[in-house]
């Protein structure tokens, strides 16, 4: 009987330890998602709104969705082509640009760095990556809601 407890302590122990990381990568994963996503309330009607959403995702990244593919990476384009790429899919959503002089290049630079995940049309593909023609996007839609 006193054997039998003795093995059971180090099993026990074993035990407790998994439990205790499984929660502390919780935690982390949780702080990670909230640290990210600090951002107030996006109207989804505001047009510099949606440029500065659009910006902020592009130079800082984003893993809102949690999708099974990567997230999105930071940096992928400078933050003044990122500024250029926000004014093009302003276009895709109905909205006026702040700088309409800036959506055909923007349009360039969309097809050269963003078509790989989102597709030639910016429809994403499904639970994969976001479509980026939706209005409003499904990002701002999260975020309005508080």
């Amino acid at each position: 009987m006193q054997r039998a407890l003795l093995l059971l302590i180090p099993v026990i122990l074993f035990l407790i330890a998994l439990l205790f990381k499984e929660k502390k990568n919780n935690i982390s994963i949780q702080k990670e998602h909230h640290t990210m996503y600090h951002i107030q309330k996006i109207d989804p009607h505001c047009a510099p709104c949606f440029e500065k959403y659009v910006e902020d995702v592009i130079n800082k990244g984003s893993n809102i969705f949690h999708y099974p593919t990567s997230p999105m990476p930071a940096g992928t384009v400078t933050p003044e082509e990122a500024k250029k790429i926000a004014a093009f899919m302003a276009t895709l959503q109905g909205f006026k640009p702040s700088h309409p002089e800036w959506v055909t290049e923007g349009r360039y630079l969309f097809y050269g760095n963003c078509i790989g995940c989102h597709s030639n049309e910016g429809k994403g593909k499904e639970g994969y990556f976001p479509d980026l023609t939706r209005k409003p996007l499904k990002g701002i839609e999260l975020l309005s809601k508080g």
